[in-house]
């Protein structure tokens, strides 16, 4: 399908009849950013009820998962079936899992139910730029883009603040049946409102199902290392699995339709270690996510919209540092990352020392650096690594950092569940074992902190050009 030009109005986008098409897809965003971490502030409430927690923190490594791979396919199964037909069957697989998980007895019905929600939400997400850019020309995409950017912050901030709102009304399933609603209602108006045909017919390209699989298999080998007994064992899980996230990056770059840069691997050239930057503080910052709630909530009887709001915060942090940064040259770049890594860095390692503490006051800052780093740096990030790509696959350089972002939150969520039940928290939920898991879950990324900042010096080692 070739993309029109509607009049440069808003009246003129609804008299073109595009407009109802638009808001399908920002509906899909929407389900997508508020269902990301919405188990965040329930997990307290699902544990009491169901138990499980053990496996936790993989209700965030399965959606993640899910949505990484379906993102992924997403391309080839819309060249096939047509944006319609790939966002209904999207809806229903992504309201599907919802229904599983409203109604799921156990801890592995929920996890197969989040890997069924990431993958819809993986699809819808990743529907919603492919569709933009085929509908509309690209004199709109600047502000079109621009309000799903609105979209998926307001999706980030409150979607830990519902399930914080239901989990103290003690409803935590009524959660998953509101967004079951409103994935019924995302069916109705794309049957109503999208075109049949496809928005574009291209050759088709191979498929990366070896390095797909590959990388699949090594962050579920990494989670399954998060519930094991033995710590050999788990040790030995956590480095094979790193082992096929490295075999997946190489299997990659001889593929021919590739899903990332070909500089993936080299730490030394500034996008190699500009996307390993992205990846460590991605996966350093997901301990709050995984067990801030139910940790304030054991030890200091804190309710979980009290969570809610401080993942709100850093939300908001995030937006507001990114709108300060918008207008700022490009030859502050540098500044830019390294002083957002120092922050996510400083804020990532803080909460070792506030969460176990219970300073509410100091949680609260450590969430906001975060925020405010990411904020600050990210728009930077990809204007590097499109300067440092190759003509060929700069728009692959230019989206692979939120593919590595959700790569590192999927291995982040898992290893942090590594460092919870050896702390004690595999055997059950005791105060000595959540006290000891308040600090472990944090401290064990300071390395990882540490070796993110070296990165971040390498990626911006030269001087903006």
């Amino acid at each position: 399908m070739i993309a029109v030009e509607p009049s440069h109005t808003w009246r003129g986008l609804c008299a073109s009849g595009f407009m109802g098409r638009f808001v399908v897809l920002c509906v899909g965003i929407w389900l997508y950013a508020t269902d990301t971490l919405v188990t965040a502030t329930i997990a307290p409430a699902i544990v009491d009820d169901i138990g499980g927690i053990a496996y936790i923190n993989w209700t965030i490594t399965l959606y993640e998962v899910g949505a990484i791979i379906a993102g992924v396919t997403t391309p080839m199964l819309c060249r096939r079936g047509g944006v319609k037909r790939v966002l209904c069957v999207a809806a229903l697989l992504y309201g599907g899992g919802c229904i599983i998980a409203g109604l799921a007895p156990t801890m592995g019905a929920l996890l197969a139910a989040r890997l069924a929600q990431g993958m819809g939400g993986g699809v819808l997400l990743s529907l919603c730029y492919l569709a933009i850019q085929a509908w509309f020309t690209q004199s709109w995409w600047s502000r079109l883009f621009g309000i799903v950017a609105v979209i998926w912050g307001a999706g980030s901030l409150l979607g830990p603040l519902i399930g914080g709102i239901f989990a103290g009304l003690h409803a935590w399933r009524l959660t998953f049946t509101v967004f079951a609603a409103e994935a019924a209602l995302l069916w109705l108006m794309a049957t109503l409102w999208l075109p049949s045909d496809s928005p574009a017919r291209r050759t088709a390209t191979p498929w990366p199902v070896l390095p797909l699989l590959t990388l699949t298999a090594g962050t579920l080998l990494i989670a399954q290392s998060s519930v094991t007994n033995s710590v050999a064992a788990a040790v030995l899980s956590s480095f094979a699995g790193v082992g096929l996230l490295f075999l997946a990056a190489r299997l990659d770059k001889r593929a021919g339709a590739r899903l990332f840069p070909g500089r993936t691997l080299d730490f030394r050239h500034p996008i190699g270690a500009g996307l390993f930057m992205v990846f460590a503080l991605s996966a350093a910052t997901t301990g709050f996510w995984a067990y801030g709630p139910l940790i304030l909530k054991t030890l200091f009887g804190t309710q979980p919209l009290v969570a809610g709001y401080i993942f709100a915060g850093e939300g908001v942090a995030w937006s507001l540092a990114t709108l300060a940064v918008s207008k700022v040259p490009e030859s502050s770049d540098r500044v830019l990352i390294r002083v957002g890594a120092a922050l996510v860095a400083l804020g990532a390692g803080g909460f070792a020392l506030a969460v176990p503490a219970g300073a509410l006051l100091g949680i609260v800052l450590c969430a906001l650096l975060q925020g405010l780093g990411f904020g600050l740096c990210w728009p930077s990030i990809v204007l590097r690594m499109a300067r440092y790509s190759e003509e060929a696959e700069r728009g692959l350089a230019v989206t692979s950092p939120d593919t590595l972002q959700r790569i590192g939150y999927a291995v982040g969520a898992a290893a942090v569940g590594i460092a919870a039940n050896f702390a004690g928290l595999g055997q059950g939920l005791s105060i000595a074992a959540v006290k000891a898991a308040a600090f472990w879950v944090f401290a064990a990324f300071i390395p990882l902190l540490m070796l993110a900042l070296v990165a971040a010096w390498t990626f911006t080692r030269e001087r903006a050009r």
